[in-house]
């Protein structure tokens, strides 16, 4: 089902415990090209585990959830990492992955998911980890209405910017540069390229102005 225009519709929320199921369905399906890799025949596994995998996060204090309503229904989702994950959280994540999808899955998935991150978490950038939109309602408004929450998030908790990584053959990355964000450096990784066939990433960054204090 597609809808002519939903924007006005669209309602941008804190994620909760009930929206999970279906965050990890429009994960899955987002990254579909990083998740079929990891989770090879058990793809149908997938977002079971990551919405377990997401929740812990959310209770752990080390990522912002925010999902995009139409109609009640949940359409898309973005993550903001809040904080450098304790090797706690990752032991918490890695019992998930474990116990959903076995060893090599996990193995997979940890060495193709930490290459990108180790240096976004710091200083004053908020990062956004993830943001995907499900097919249906793309091109109608609603990646830029979750960017807009993001940087509302960003604001209050007194970041001096958003950052995020993106594939350089993804076209959200034009949509993302007239939000405001620029290149701030090009990457290559060989062993994406050989886990998710992408071997060029563009880290961009977009400043912020008039900063005020994470709950005001």
């Amino acid at each position: 089902m597609r809808i002519a225009n939903c924007e006005s519709a669209v309602v941008v929320r804190p994620a909760t415990v009930e929206d999970m199921p279906r965050v990890g369905e429009i994960m899955v399906e987002g990254f579909i090209h990083k998740f079929g890799v990891v989770f090879g025949r058990r793809i149908d596994r997938a977002p079971r585990a990551v919405a377990q995998i997401e929740w812990l996060r959310i209770e752990r204090g080390s990522c912002a959830l925010f999902v995009a309503e139409v109609d009640g229904r949940v359409v898309g989702v973005l993550e903001l990492s809040a904080r450098r994950e304790r090797l706690s959280d990752i032991w918490g994540q890695l019992q998930i992955m474990l116990r959903e999808v076995g060893p090599l899955c996990t193995l997979r998935a940890t060495v193709g998911l930490v290459l990108l991150h180790e240096e976004t978490v710091v200083g004053d950038t908020a990062y956004i980890s993830n943001i995907a939109v499900t097919t249906d309602f793309r091109g109608q408004g609603i990646g830029w209405k979750l960017l807009e929450s993001a940087e509302g998030w960003a604001r209050a908790c007194g970041k001096g910017s958003l950052s995020l990584h993106v594939a350089a053959p993804n076209r959200a990355r034009y949509l993302y540069e007239r939000f405001g964000f620029r290149l701030e450096k090009r990457i290559e990784e060989w062993l994406t390229e050989w886990l998710f066939g992408i071997r060029t990433w563009l880290y961009v960054v977009k400043p912020l102005l008039e900063l005020g204090g994470c709950g005001e």
